[in-house]
């Protein structure tokens, strides 16, 4: 998975610092809908093809069905842990101030659109939103630290990236406040499943981009149809991912601590401990 050259760490700097430029251009300059996609995704994308594009797209479609099984059990567990500590979280925020989830009652600046634009928004998000972030956050900014420390320290490098994921959607921030932690907990639980599913997959970013695509796109399901609508979708593919986890899952658990039975027992490194 990860090329003999590993990427240097200057020109993965470059491909960080253009990607959170773009998307942070936005807060200061008003773009138009396509010039916006142009500059959010486009230069990103083109920067990143450029400086990794080679070794992303090596990967980026083998083990399709390791990257299902893996993408949607992790979907699945994390966003149902999400879940739970959100509602902590909520709880512990309002015991401090009580008209902080007043603040979640704000429209949601990514679907605050009509219905009309809403039902535009689901194929985008499918067919562009999905694969450019996971290309960019999965591929490269997870994918560039993975080549850079030759894949040791993986799950805390999953952290990472997570984090990093979750930062460049700083309007959640604008607009909820305090409360926003809890968008943010969703954004980086949700950032842990697909960078462990891109690592168990071995660099695989076309499943992992329609997962995340499909889930973007019921949300806006939600708003062209109605609220129930979308929300019946994610449970629907919460619930299958559920089921995924419970079949693949501890089996994947249980190989990362199978010993190999090729290497002798005195140089056999310690099982890897289960990482969820």
């Amino acid at each position: 998975m990860f090329p003999t050259n590993p990427l240097s760490k200057k020109l993965y700097l470059i491909g960080v610092v253009v990607i959170f430029l773009s998307v942070y251009s936005q807060y200061f300059i008003r773009y138009g809908s396509i010039t916006g996609y142009l500059v959010v995704y486009g230069i990103p994308v083109l920067v990143v093809s450029l400086l990794f594009g080679k070794q992303l797209l090596h990967r980026a479609n083998k083990n399709n069905k390791d990257a299902a099984k893996f993408g949607l059990g992790l979907f699945g567990v994390l966003i149902m842990i999400s879940l739970l500590l959100s509602i902590i979280v909520l709880a512990i925020i309002t015991h401090f101030d009580p008209h902080a989830a007043n603040l979640l009652n704000k429209p949601n600046p990514v679907l605050n659109v009509p219905s009309n634009v809403a039902w535009l928004m689901i194929p985008v998000s499918i067919l562009v939103v999905g694969p450019a972030e996971e290309y960019l956050f999965r591929g490269f900014i997870y994918g560039g630290l993975l080549s850079i420390f030759r894949g040791r320290y993986w799950i805390l490098l999953a952290a990472v990236s997570s984090v990093m994921f979750a930062s460049v959607h700083a309007y959640y921030a604008l607009t909820y406040g305090v409360a926003s932690a809890l968008p943010f907990i969703d954004l980086i639980t949700f950032g842990l499943a697909m960078s462990i599913a891109y690592y168990w997959s071995g660099g695989n970013i076309l499943v992992l981009a329609l997962i995340h695509g499909i889930y973007d796109a019921t949300d806006f399901l939600g708003v062209a149809t109605r609220s129930q609508i979308g929300q019946a979708a994610l449970l629907v593919m919460i619930f299958v991912g559920i089921g995924f986890a419970a079949v693949y899952l501890p089996k994947k658990i249980a190989m990362r601590q199978t010993p190999n039975p090729s290497v002798p027992p005195e140089t056999q490194p310690p099982p890897n401990p289960p990482q969820m």
